[in-house]
């Protein structure tokens, strides 16, 4: 009786050690079309324009940069310096309002940028994209924000986290996949493995290319984990990041979805 109980023992063990495995290894590691992805040579447009052409392209994974609007809006702007000058030509010393955001989106910049609401529109009408987000602040508030606007969100966001703290308060919205961006994190190599082992369901980890050029994308790849590096935008270096360092995907501004598949 003993030794039957401790074999039925083992076996329960082999198997929550696989669905373990799994878990950490079914994440779809597509390439994503970073900041909606790069048009007419332009990047960090965050555009619908982007968001069309990209698609047409090929993609389905577009990361898309979330700043709040001075009403506490979510507008697709990487940041209200560099970015908003680029984007309209101007400096600002404030945040603008959702409407001033959106009246200089239709008359002083080259490309539509998105709204969250707009995007929310945008998606429906294109049931194959999935967006990757990037918010620059609040990003607990922002993603339950872009959960109450975007239909089947658990399926169709993939919220990207800073600290690894914000894992499991992440899926407990509902997120079904999610991405460690480590470009804030500033603990170690090890703390990174020692903190993942602790996620449970679909994720992927993303960093710069100077950590990604190291072994450390290997060390996670023999660990069941997809990386990604950002943002590679030539042939040869995705290559080499793929082949040299066992980075899974990139985030990319120009590269074809398709190139560099094996």
């Amino acid at each position: 009786m003993i030794k039957s109980i401790s074999i039925i023992a083992f076996v329960v063990l082999i198997l929550v050690t696989a669905n373990c495995y799994a878990e950490k290894t079914s994440f779809n590691a597509l390439r994503v079309a970073h900041a909606g992805g790069g048009i007419n040579g332009k990047t960090y447009t965050n555009s619908y324009e982007a968001l069309n052409l990209n698609l047409k392209k090929g993609f389905t994974y577009f990361e898309v940069d979330f700043s709040f609007t001075r009403d506490n809006r979510l507008v697709c702007l990487h940041d209200w310096q560099d970015s908003f000058k680029r984007s309209f030509g101007f400096q600002t010393g404030e945040k603008a309002s959702i409407e001033t955001f959106k009246y200089l989106s239709r008359n002083a910049s080259e490309f539509t940028k998105c709204t969250l609401e707009g995007l929310a529109e945008w998606m429906e009408k294109n049931p194959a994209a999935i967006i990757v987000t990037d918010v620059k602040e609040d990003n607990l508030l922002a993603l339950s924000m872009i959960s109450k606007k975007i239909k089947d969100y658990q399926k169709r966001v993939i919220p990207q986290i800073y600290q690894p703290q914000n894992y499991n308060i992440v899926k407990k919205m509902g997120f079904k996949s999610v991405i460690w961006t480590l470009y804030r994190f500033q603990g170690s190599m090890p703390e990174v493995i020692r903190r993942s082992k602790a996620f449970r369901g679909a994720f992927a980890i993303t960093m710069p290319k100077g950590l990604a050029s190291t072994g450390f994308p290997g060390l996670l790849a023999s660990k069941g984990i997809p990386t990604y590096v950002h943002t590679v935008n030539s042939a040869e270096e995705m290559k080499i990041f793929k082949k040299k360092y066992k980075i899974t995907e990139v985030y990319t501004d120009f590269l074809s979805p398709l190139s560099g598949k094996k």
